[in-house]
């Protein structure tokens, strides 16, 4: 078995990274769990007002991060 020589600073780099990713993960699902549910009459509703995502191919649209 060997033994690798792991200097403190990539440790910390190793630990932060990962904790990020978890932090990451959990935001993902709670923004997944805060999405209201739709029924389906309001889904045909919204799709009357709004059409279909082909409607906007040709529109730009400025991501924004949540």
């Amino acid at each position: 078995m060997t033994l690798t020589s792991v200097t403190e600073k990539k440790l910390y780099k190793l630990i932060k990274k990962a904790v990020v990713e978890a932090l990451d993960e959990n935001l993902q699902r709670l923004k997944l769990e805060l999405v209201p549910y739709v029924e389906e009459g309001e889904m045909e509703e919204i799709k009357k007002l709004f059409g279909t995502p082909k409607k906007y191919k040709n529109q730009k649209f400025v991501k924004q991060d949540l």
